[in-house]
């Protein structure tokens, strides 16, 4: 029998008396990739924020490895989010922001001159954000989010507002990634084809 690396029990969770999550359950296999599918306010970022923390559940638990992810430490230190939020300092170039993430988890700079051709970000390095495309506001998020080394990568609909190109070069860095960490994604389509073929599990809402 498989040992789950990632369990999900009987999670809930309420906003403005609506219940988007209810009663939630579902183990996960160390280095599964695992699709969440389902309706738009069905409930699929909800749950990816629950496990990077961001929003805490009303009722039930998380754990990783049996340890309860109740701080956001623990997560932090193990789980990369890729939101479709952009995040960014406006005042700082494309380059000097992702230095300073990456400094923040005490990446030196060497990983950042190592890896921007990912996603083609050394074109566009020192623009400012604010006057970039949303696509290349993605790239910057998926870039700080997936260019260190976590064991759990969590991406809110990864491939929107990417070219084809770019999706291609995503979808070869998550395979990548795969081979050491577990990855879980929410989709509406298939635009990343490779991972999809290789998804294990689809947990739907």
């Amino acid at each position: 029998m498989v040992k789950s690396f990632i369990e999900v029990e009987k999670l809930s969770k309420t906003f403005d008396e609506k219940k988007v999550l209810d009663n939630l359950s579902f183990t996960i296999a160390k280095g599964e990739i695992v699709k969440i599918s389902g309706n738009n306010g069905s409930g699929k970022s909800t749950l990816l924020k629950i496990i990077a923390r961001i929003y805490s559940q009303d009722t039930g638990q998380i754990k990783i490895e049996d340890e309860k992810i109740s701080s956001s430490s623990l997560s932090k230190s193990r789980v990369s989010y890729v939101s479709s939020d952009f995040i960014y300092y406006k005042d700082l170039t494309v380059k000097k922001n992702l230095l300073f993430f990456l400094s923040l988890i005490g990446e030196d700079n060497n990983i950042y001159e190592n890896n921007k051709t990912f996603l083609d970000i050394d074109k566009f390095e020192n623009l400012y954000p604010d006057t970039l495309s949303n696509g290349q506001k993605k790239k910057m998020n998926l870039f700080r989010c997936l260019i260190p080394k976590y064991e759990i990568y969590l991406l809110d609909e990864p491939e929107n507002g990417l070219d084809d190109k770019s999706k291609k070069d995503l979808d070869n860095k998550l395979i990548e990634l795969s081979k050491n960490s577990t990855i879980i994604y929410t989709s509406h389509n298939i635009g990343l084809l490779s991972i999809y073929d290789k998804t294990s599990k689809e947990i739907k809402l």
